[in-house]
């Protein structure tokens, strides 16, 4: 095999933070060679140093042999490396062809030639194999699987030798990701070098065909798919024995008042006159094909979308939620699957994330605009203790934060306002193992205190490890309520529709 690319001895240095430490990596024409490892072991410092976003301190990068200095994107891509990033650089207010050949406009004479841009858009996804979407259209009509696959034609349409691709299958349904990954072949036939970074382990192992493993900024071992375990894969990654998270037994509800309860919801489209009960001190989940509702649902328990019609109870008294500070009074918490869109202030501080919604209760005196600066660091301080989260001190930017401390971020803000129901949409989306697992046993502690949690997954082994009631949701309705965990091929075929009701 053709060695395309060769990074000897990289290290960067952030201010206080040693990012990666003398690292070596080597990929090859036509081989999906995986970046594995926990948030903050340098997977994404090292890519970004390969598409231009960083430089190196130390260390030299070669292709095809020749040492290269890449001090931008655009170098990058003169050399012909493109990345596909989880957050999507897409333009909804333009079409799939002007997206495509964003910054590279095709042009006869001085005006832009929107008809040759168009049919090689076209021609693109041809050759990916994706023959139903229009290039005359915008973006933003398109789901999130769509667009992942206009992204890859965007890269492809630059002709890079070697494609990043930065947990791309994160929002994806297993459909959408075999239906990725038959392209991601097509484009190793073409011999194109192709680097694929996720958590995922299972998609690593059956997908690609080796890996790099880092922890702490360092390559831990470099492996070959077929000569390796799951389990190993995740000891390297740890540097210790790995012990998988199960919940020791399932909570009974017997005798028990529902906290929430929700009669006959219904939004044209959307959700087809849902009915369900939730318990406190349980696990209750919500899983479902992407589309399916479940996300739609809890948006409107904590007042981010309104219901035309039907009735949300909470501890048995009425309601009408319009507005998410009505559900925070309520004691809703919302922990959203777009931690970087919804849920943080990224500019702002550790301590500032957690005491944002609570400020009114750390008042000097209420008619006084003082706060009580000391007992929010306190508590904030405590807080960040009991659920581990990995920072320099209380001070940090979240945004320097690893995305499974970032979660632990958004549950601290909501259990220093003391909420009785937190619900989680995707949990641990875009979080490595070991903080999965972290994040896993704080949701079952909570659960122990008394707290009502609903998590919304599509992961469905999440579902299973974590669930006491599961809900499965079809079309905006509720198709299955199991009470014992079923078999993951059993909930699969569920979740699809197939099989009758449990």
């Amino acid at each position: 095999m053709e060695l395309v690319l060769e990074m000897k001895m990289i290290s960067k240095r952030f201010p206080g933070v040693q990012a990666l430490t003398d690292v070596n990596l080597k990929l090859y024409a036509g081989e999906i060679h995986s970046i594995i490892g926990q948030n903050g072991a340098g997977k994404s410092t090292l890519m970004k140093i390969l598409s231009g976003n960083y430089r190196h301190d130390e260390g030299t990068i070669f292709m095809h042999g020749q040492e290269v200095v890449i001090n931008n994107t655009a170098e990058a891509a003169k050399l012909g490396i493109g990345i596909v990033y989880q957050e999507l650089s897409l333009l909804n207010n333009l079409t799939v062809a002007e997206n495509i050949f964003l910054g590279r406009e095709v042009v006869n004479g001085i005006r832009i030639n929107n008809k040759k841009m168009r049919e090689l858009a076209h021609q693109y996804l041809l050759e990916l194999g994706i023959e139903n979407i229009d290039v005359d259209q915008k973006v933003e009509v398109f789901p999130l699987a769509k667009k992942q696959l206009i992204e890859i034609a965007k890269v492809i349409s630059a002709k890079p030798q070697i494609m990043i691709l930065d947990e791309p299958t994160a929002a994806l349904t297993n459909e959408d990701t075999e239906r990725l990954f038959n392209i991601l072949r097509k484009l190793k036939e073409q011999g194109i070098a192709l680097v694929f970074i996720s958590h995922r382990l299972g998609e690593i192992k059956k997908y690609c065909d080796c890996g790099s493993i880092m922890m702490n900024g360092r390559v831990t071992a470099n492996v070959r798919m077929q000569d390796v375990t799951e389990i190993e894969i995740i000891e390297h990654m740890l540097g210790d024995s790995f012990n998988s998270f199960h919940r020791a037994e399932k909570h009974s509800i017997k005798h028990i008042e529902p906290v929430v309860k929700l009669s006959d919801l219904y939004i044209k489209d959307q959700l087809n006159h849902v009915s369900c009960e939730i318990y406190p001190g349980e696990i209750t989940g919500f899983t479902g094909l992407l589309g399916a509702g479940q996300d739609v649902l809890w948006r409107v328990v904590y007042g981010a979308m309104q219901a035309q019609s039907g009735d949300i109870f909470i501890n048995g008294k009425r309601v009408k939620i319009d507005h998410p500070t009505k559900a925070v009074k309520l004691g809703i918490g919302l922990l959203t699957e777009n931690r970087k869109e919804e849920g943080l202030f990224e500019q702002l501080s550790v301590v500032d994330n957690i005491s944002i919604p609570s400020l009114n209760e750390f008042k000097m005196a209420k008619l006084l605009p003082y706060l009580n600066i000391k007992k929010i660091l306190r508590e904030s301080k405590e807080l960040t203790d009991s659920l581990f989260v990995k920072m320099r001190n209380i001070h940090t930017k979240v945004k320097f934060l690893s995305g499974g401390n970032q979660q632990k971020v958004i549950v601290s803000r909501w259990l220093m306002h003391n909420m009785d129901i937190l619900v989680f949409l995707e949990p641990t989306r875009g979080v490595d193992v070991g903080a999965k697992t972290e994040i896993y046993k704080i949701l079952e502690n909570l659960a122990k205190s008394g707290k009502t949690i609903v998590i919304v997954s599509t992961d469905t082994t999440e579902i299973l490890e974590l669930s006491d009631r599961i809900f499965v949701m079809k079309d905006g309705k509720i198709t299955h309520e199991l009470n014992e965990r079923p078999d993951e091929e059993t909930l699969l075929c569920m979740i699809q529709g197939k099989g009758d009701v449990a």
